[in-house]
């Protein structure tokens, strides 16, 4: 019994003010977290660019004058995938539908003009150690970005099921071959001081949660680039072996921002580019 107590006694004597201590330190360094809060920059571009889906594509090729507004089923299409309950229940109905495309002819002749074509995609990049004498995080097992000159834009598999299609729609390519108007390259990432400890700090006490596609990856901190983009012109069409389209589409890139987290609530750096 007497030993039990000894053991006890050491415990609390040596052990217990270390945890103390470290319990303490971790308290300090999470309210620091807190207070540091003001590091997470307002993010100015949100909202303003739109996800690559197979929606947002039909529109895009609207807004480019694309497609022919006299054929039919460019429009039949559209619905299908913009509208699919409306296409679902009135597409058999012949006269009803008449109505309904014309409707819609209409509104794409008057209102095509306001879609967007500013685009945005998120990329897992994966941040090395703070760099003291050039401030900031070099990009490293390979998520950098050199020399860059196409991007595909979408991940919208022909698998995906668009209002019972699955495959390829007439005339709405699922996704699209971005060149771009000039090289881009990203490597590294400057960033202030403040702003990278307390990065540095959260990712230590808080860690970014890893998406479920990113499982079976080894990052050392991870985050999440989004890429703003401008489509300017369409130039075509092109397919894979496995006959999926592709549109091709001349543009540019807007910016980059840097995020902590893939649902954009900690922005990092916004970088707009030339």
């Amino acid at each position: 019994m007497k030993f039990i107590l000894s053991i006890f006694f050491i415990f609390a004597v040596l052990v217990m003010p270390a945890y103390a201590q470290e319990t303490a330190s971790r308290q300090a360094n999470m309210n620091d977290l807190r207070e540091r809060e003001v590091t997470v920059l307002e993010d100015e571009h949100a909202g303003k660019y739109v996800l690559p889906t197979v929606a947002n594509l039909s529109k895009l090729y609207w807004e480019k004058g694309v497609l022919d507004i006299e054929n039919d089923g460019y429009i039949d299409n559209y619905l299908l995938i913009n509208e699919c309950d409306i296409y679902q229940q009135f597409f058999n109905d012949e006269f009803e539908w008449a109505r309904i495309r014309k409707a819609t002819r209409m509104v794409l002749q008057s209102q095509s003009d306001e879609f967007s074509d500013q685009f945005q995609i998120m990329m897992p990049i994966d941040l090395g150690r703070y760099d003291m004498k050039r401030k900031g995080f070099p990009l490293i097992n390979n998520t950098s970005f050199l020399d860059l000159r196409r991007i595909e834009i979408g991940g919208n598999s022909l698998n995906d099921d668009i209002c019972g299609n699955k495959g390829n729609i007439d005339g709405y390519p699922r996704n699209l071959i971005l060149v771009l108007s000039k090289p881009f390259n990203f490597d590294f990432i400057e960033l202030d001081e403040h702003i990278a400890q307390a990065y540095i700090i959260r990712q230590k006490y808080e860690p970014t949660k890893m998406p479920g596609h990113l499982k079976d990856k080894n990052f050392n901190r991870l985050a999440f680039a989004r890429i703003r983009m401008k489509m300017d012109k369409y130039q075509g069409e092109t397919s894979t072996r496995g006959q999926h389209k592709l549109a091709i589409m001349f543009g540019r890139l807007d910016g980059v921002d840097i995020f902590e987290d893939s649902d954009q609530k900690r922005l990092l750096k916004s970088i707009d580019l030339d």
